[in-house]
């Protein structure tokens, strides 16, 4: 089983407010009861944290204590690789060792734009990874973990250029398209021009989706395409748009720029929203659904964040 970036974080910051003083037990125990996920992290955390605790310097603890603010994130995210690193390998936990050391990638909540060689741009979404490698043959992308969204619509058509998933590779020709690395599956949407895709299990047979096309594809075929949907990629200019979506649907897709659990009350989940949100201020975000919908926030800590019903008590 596999302990979630975002689930190690908040167990590490319950931690750091058990230690300052400023923890609430009986929100603590409410936390632990939400998720057998929740469990394991501060089980884990309760056996490994005390020979790390004392190889901490006075400044790193001062740091971690310190009230919220970008040093004490910065200080939670050590912390978080200091105590699940060591053992997760031995309890059958992973890290993503390979896109902590890509070539290029993002935290959550973070969005990264790059030149390609020769032309054209990359652009990299919250919490991604991928690497760059330049040879005789051509530019591959490898997609590591994440999304990404290629132009090329600059250059001309480009045969040398390459984005590899794990499920198997794509070849565009003079596009903009956008690539998902799901769980199984690699996510395709085409926006401008046409994209060759050749799973790795069947590469002879190139399948070509066209612009306005949308599709899945695994390690043997291509899912037969859907009309894609453009509000989805404004995320490359730094927003979320809705249109009529359901509020479920809408905390989903807002959970990957925010670190930690955010969650849906499912009384409130068919509400619909509407509007275009900025993504560098997921606080604010929240706030404004408050003043828009009946609804209000139940927080038990700043990386524990849950909308439910406003008549709720």
């Amino acid at each position: 089983m596999n302990i979630p970036r975002s689930v190690a974080l908040a167990a590490v910051d319950w931690h750091l407010a058990q230690l300052a003083g400023e923890t609430d037990e009986a929100e603590l125990q409410t936390w632990l009861a939400a998720s057998e996920l929740h469990r394991r992290a501060w089980a884990h955390i309760q056996t490994t944290n005390k020979q790390f605790g004392t190889a901490l310097t006075p400044a790193a603890r001062a740091a971690l204590l310190s009230p919220a603010g970008e040093q004490r994130r910065r200080a939670v995210k050590t912390l978080s690789l200091l105590l699940f690193a060591g053992s997760f390998a031995t309890l059958g936990y992973q890290l993503p060792w390979r896109e902590t050391l890509a070539d290029i990638r993002t935290a959550t909540g973070e969005q990264l734009t790059v030149a390609l060689p020769g032309g054209g741009q990359l652009h990299l979404n919250t919490a991604s990874a991928a690497n760059l490698e330049q040879s005789a043959t051509g530019l591959q992308v490898e997609l590591l973990q994440g999304e990404l969204m290629l132009n090329t619509a600059s250059r001309a058509p480009a045969p040398n250029l390459r984005v590899v998933t794990a499920q198997g590779m794509l070849r565009p020709l003079g596009t903009r398209f956008a690539v998902q690395q799901c769980e199984g599956v690699s996510r395709v949407d085409v926006l401008a021009g046409t994209v060759e895709v050749f799973p790795s299990h069947a590469p002879v047979a190139a399948n070509v989706m066209h612009a306005g096309q949308s599709a899945h594809f695994d390690e043997y075929r291509l899912s037969a395409p859907q009309p894609t949907q453009e509000e989805r990629f404004a995320w490359t200019q730094g927003m979320l748009v809705a249109t009529s979506m359901p509020l479920a649907s809408f905390v989903q897709t807002l959970t990957r720029y925010r670190p930690g659990y955010l969650g849906c009350d499912p009384a409130i989940a068919q509400l619909r929203i509407s509007g275009s949100y900025p993504l560098a201020d997921t606080d604010r975000i929240l706030t404004s659904l408050t003043q828009s919908l009946p609804v209000r926030l139940h927080s038990l800590s700043r990386y524990w964040v849950r909308l439910v019903p406003a008549s709720q008590v």
